[in-house]
Parts: structure tokens; sequence; C-alpha cells
């Protein structure tokens, strides 16, 4: 399968970026990047699959593999798009590399948002260089189920000192600010979906998209034989 790539066009006024390992990608994440282009106005959200995790327990799925299911799953949805560069890059997936590359990219003035789901940000604190991060762009954080506001105080610290109250503000400036957005509650997560292969049960068309289930079972992957 050829994965396709997603160039900006000139006229583009935002990068939103929404990076992951998407192990597997499904309709949680689908839906949340849709309700984010349509609350931000901003077309498209595009998805950045990781390579190589530097904080987290490597994939199941290979790079390549995360990279075409992400593809089926977004093929009929014009708001999204995705962005490969991490899969194709070496070595462990930094954020703020990335980050650095795409305003190398896009220059001084547009807006780079960086979007993270609230697990993601209690562990922020762990990444390469994040203090950086705001350099290039900004974060936005999204709240999934389950997940809970951290407590570390450092995290908080920064966060208050460069927080603003509505994600939209972060469209009017090019970096340097953090911005939390609820959005709805899908209660579905990729380690929900990988227990369930595994134990050989079938996701709904609700949890995982067909198309992304069938490409699952031939690839054999998360335990299905």
């Amino acid at each position: 399968m050829v994965i396709p790539e997603f160039n900006a066009s000139p006229a583009a006024t935002v990068k939103l970026l929404w990076g992951g390992t998407f192990d597997p990608i499904h309709q949680g994440h689908v839906s949340s990047a849709i309700e984010l282009s349509k609350y931000l106005g901003v077309q498209p959200v595009q998805l950045l699959p990781n390579s190589q995790p530097a904080h987290r327990q490597r994939p199941v799925a290979t790079a390549e593999q995360r990279a075409e299911m992400l593809a089926l799953a977004i093929d009929a949805h014009d708001e999204l798009a995705m962005d490969t560069r991490e899969v194709k890059r070496q070595g462990p997936s930094y954020s703020v590399s990335t980050m650095a590359e795409v305003r190398q990219e896009i220059g001084p003035i547009m807006p780079l948002i960086w979007c993270m789901g609230m697990d993601a940000f209690a562990g922020l604190r762990q990444w390469h260089r994040w203090q950086e991060l705001l350099d290039y762009g900004h974060v936005l954080v999204l709240t999934r189920p389950a997940t809970y506001w951290p407590q570390d105080p450092e995290l908080l610290t920064w966060y208050a000192t460069h927080k603003v109250e509505d994600a939209k503000h972060l469209l009017a400036s090019p970096s340097g600010q953090v911005a939390h957005l609820k959005l709805g509650q899908h209660a579905v997560s990729a380690t929900q979906i990988r227990q369930q292969l595994c134990l050989g049960l079938k996701p709904s068309a609700t949890e995982l998209a067909p198309a992304v289930a069938q490409y699952i079972a031939s690839q054999s992957l998360y335990g299905i034989n």
C-alpha cells in the first residue's frame, strides 16, 4: 500500500499536528481529530505517527504498519491528513526535533500547534528538551476519558506560566503558549482494542474502522492468527 503524504498549501495559515503512536488508530482518534478541526476552524489536522517513541514501550505494530492503518482510517475524511516524517526518520522520535523541523519549513509567522493527550502531557517532563517545545510552537492538551490532571508541581508551574484560557487564542501567534481543550469523551483506547483482538473479540465499527480491522487481520497483528 502506498501511504499518501500531505504537503501544506502555500495558502495554509495554521499548522496543526497531532503526534502519537496510533497502535492502532481507532475511531476515538478520528472523531476527536475531526472535532478539533471544527472547533479551531483548521483543516487539515495532520496526524503524525511516531517511529520509535522515546518514552514508552515499543509499539506492537511497525511504524509502516501503523502509518498504513492511519491512512485507511482517515481516507474518507478531508479534515484529516498524515505527516510521515517521523516514520521515515531513523532513531527515537523526539517531538522537539519535529517541531524545530516544521518551524524551519513554515517560517517564523505561521502558528504551529502540537496536540497531545492528557496522558502524554502528564509525562511531559520526561520528554527530550521538553521546555524548548514552546520555542517552536504552541502545545494543546486534549482531555481523554479516564485521565486526570497531573500533580507534578514543576509541570503545573510551567503550564500556568504559559497558558491561555481558550485554545482558539493559539491561532493568534506563532508559538509560546499552552492551552487545554476538552473534547467529546470517546470511551475507546488502543490498549483496549489490542486486548479485545488478543482475546479473539471483534471491536465494533464505532471502535475500529472496518478497513483497519481488515488490515489488522491481513497482517496477523495484535495476537490474531
